[in-house]
């Protein structure tokens, strides 16, 4: 594998309702930091962009860029990628965001407040439409089901995105996140299956960089 400059997201966004709460996930930007692991241990150059990842889980050496929201990941993304070899999109951003309310909700309110909710901009499409010649982008997609069910809706979700390479795997009871472990189920741009891995999450990591690394010198 020849990747000189990597970037990966990690971690969960979080979309603010009023002024002290939020809209978020279980994401805790594990899988994202082990791959952030893995490049590293290639000699990469490599760059973080982190949705409130805990900093233990941040291995040292890396560049970090903080992204709390959607808008802030699309934002840093864009910028980070600019340069890369290898973009991995493993951050699990928000596909909704509340409507922001002015000031403090209180208990004491005449009525109840109701969520309103708007579409967040799909970071990984828009990496994808800004491209640069010869870069590889690898996106994630945590899906729930059966193993089958889980196979189907990865195949279609990689001919929709695009990417060059479509890490699926199943969340939901005990899988996912908040784990040490992890299976991926890989999907070429054209919705063939290149494999699965199952492991530790930076052996999965390791697997997913050598099939990135096999597709970017194919280029």
């Amino acid at each position: 594998m020849s990747f000189r400059s990597v970037v990966v997201s990690a971690g969960g966004t979080r979309e603010p309702w009023d002024e002290v709460r939020f809209l978020g996930n279980r994401s805790t930007g594990r899988q994202g930091c082990e791959v952030a692991r893995a490049a590293l241990e290639t000699g990469a150059d490599v760059t973080l962009v982190a949705g409130n990842v805990e900093a233990a889980l941040i291995p040292h050496g890396v560049k970090v860029v903080e992204a709390p929201t959607a808008e802030d990941m699309l934002r840093q993304m864009n910028a980070a990628a600019a340069g890369a070899d290898l973009v991995v999109m493993c951050a699990a951003v928000a596909d909704f965001r509340p409507v922001r309310i002015t000031g403090k909700i209180t208990r004491h309110a005449e009525t109840i407040p109701t969520l309103q909710l708007e579409r967040t901009p799909d970071v990984l499409m828009n990496l994808i439409e800004h491209r640069r010649e010869n870069q590889t982008i690898v996106g994630f997609g945590a899906l729930t089901g059966s193993e089958a069910q889980v196979r189907e809706q990865g195949r279609k979700k990689a001919l929709a995105k695009g990417a060059d390479l479509l890490c699926v795997n199943r969340v939901g009871d005990g899988h996912g996140f908040a784990t040490e472990t992890n299976t991926l189920i890989f999907f070429d741009s054209q919705g063939n299956e290149r494999g699965q891995a199952s492991g530790t999450k930076l052996e999965v990591a390791e697997v997913m960089l050598r099939l990135a690394g096999e597709i970017f010198q194919s280029h």
